[in-house]
């Protein structure tokens, strides 16, 4: 029976060895079974592309996974859609911590979008961060002087705030201006409120009018309630009821609770 079944063996082996009957004769326990084949690693740029292409497709999981690799790579891009995943919780548990991690090196390299989101999250704080306006401060500055239009904004506005202990209406003024002359249109309004309240300087009731008009008409509900409320009061602006009302009504449809609130209460 040995001498019978010995050619078979023997045949088996020979074409184990040129690649035949591998898994048969592995399954008898002649062989060693294949090894396993190991995906080889994208780049952290080819990880990009096909993490964003997985990003478009919905398929969030797999987004992820190939961010990580791209950024744990050392690319910037990935670092900052993680950063904005994990702030918007999108496909992922809504984590400030998280995309402080991801961005802060982003950040620290001087990419300006990362700095302002990181200014973001420490002005307000949230899910695993404390706020910290001084911190936010910071990395807005940082940002808004590499030019980033938000980022002058959102300096500017930390400015006025005098709770936080960085109240400098005058350099806010710059930033606002900075970031108005790009085309931002809160920006705009807000160079109207302060030369409206003459916190920079002397008051300039023109200057204003012109600044919140151009914010009014690049769609700011902000600035259309303030010129509604103007025009209602005549005040610094000779009376106009129906125009104030015109715009209390188109700031309300864009959503502002303010406006609602004095249509609830029109003047006589």
């Amino acid at each position: 029976m040995l001498q019978t079944r010995l050619p078979f063996v023997l045949i088996c082996l020979a074409l184990a060895a040129c690649g035949g009957l591998r898994e048969e004769v592995a399954a008898i326990g002649l062989a060693a079974p294949p090894a396993p084949v190991v995906a080889e690693k994208p780049s952290p740029d080819a990880a990009l592309a096909q993490a964003q292409a997985a990003d478009a497709q919905g398929d969030m999981e797999e987004a992820e996974r190939l961010y990580v690799i791209a950024a744990e790579g050392g690319n910037i891009d990935a670092r900052i859609a993680l950063g904005v995943m994990y702030l918007a919780g999108r496909g992922v548990h809504k984590d400030y911590a998280a995309a402080v991690h991801w961005l802060e090196p982003a950040a620290k390299a001087g990419n300006a979008e990362a700095q302002v989101r990181l200014g973001l999250i420490y002005e307000n704080g949230g899910v695993g961060v404390t706020a910290s306006p001084d911190k936010a401060m910071e990395w807005y500055t940082r940002a808004a002087d590499q030019g980033l239009a938000n980022a002058q904004y959102r300096a500017g506005s930390l400015m006025l705030q005098a709770i936080l202990g960085h109240e400098n209406p005058a350099r806010a003024l710059q930033y606002f201006q900075a970031a108005a002359a790009q085309g931002h249109v809160q920006a705009a309004t807000a160079i109207g409120m302060l030369l409206l309240q003459g916190r920079a300087g002397r008051q300039d009731i023109p200057g204003a009018l012109t600044w919140l008009r151009r914010g009014a008409e690049r769609g700011d509900p902000e600035a259309m309630l303030q010129l509604g409320r103007l025009y209602w009061e005549g005040e610094r602006v000779p009376k106009n009821i129906p125009e104030g009302t015109r715009l209390l009504r188109q700031a309300a449809a864009l959503g502002s609770e303010e406006a609602r609130h004095e249509l609830a209460l029109p003047p006589i």
